[in-house]
């Protein structure tokens, strides 16, 4: 229950780092019996329900997939018929070492003392970097176009959002 409220309360917005297994699943279980509660209760709790843990929802799936070194574009296959990636994704285990989303969050600061690694400082500015990218076809990278994950991810969310409202009105 405290992994699902840290993603509710303390990571609303982070679209950026890793998740463990552990916080996805923690977060996933204690959703889903909510939801269903509040399904139960009344349809507008419900559908309210939806909408504001959203970008939790996305931010933790998003983390989690950046854990197994994958990107978050791979989060539009959870609406997909292929879902079943997805959730297969979200079952492997993390990378051991750093990638490029972060540190493992299975690494604790004493397994850094224990390799005698210095620990890293992470005041570097994450949106003032890599300013001076060129695009090219053959190399389609979304990233390139929008300048980092951020902004594609909450296009994301606005586009989910929009398809939820037309296909209530339809």
């Amino acid at each position: 229950m405290s992994l699902y409220l840290d993603v509710i309360i303390k990571n609303y917005f982070n679209f950026n780092g890793r998740a463990r297994r552990k916080e996805f699943w923690s977060y996933f279980v204690v959703h889903v019996l909510v939801i269903l509660f509040c399904y139960f209760i009344h349809n507008k709790i419900f559908y309210l329900y939806l909408i504001l843990t959203l970008c939790p929802t996305l931010g933790v799936g998003i983390r989690r997939l950046h854990d197994t070194g994958r990107s978050g574009w791979w989060i539009l296959a959870m609406n997909s018929p292929a879902f079943f990636i997805y959730y297969y994704f979200m079952l492997l285990d993390s990378d051991i070492s750093a990638n490029i989303y972060g540190e493992s969050p299975k690494d604790s600061y004493m397994d850094k003392i224990m390799r005698d690694e210095e620990p890293e400082n992470n005041n570097e500015n994450v949106f003032n970097k890599d300013r001076n990218r060129s695009f090219s076809f053959p190399s389609f990278d979304p990233e390139k176009i929008f300048g980092n994950e951020t902004s594609v991810q909450i296009i994301i969310i606005v586009v989910i959002i929009l398809s939820i409202i037309i296909s209530k009105n339809f």
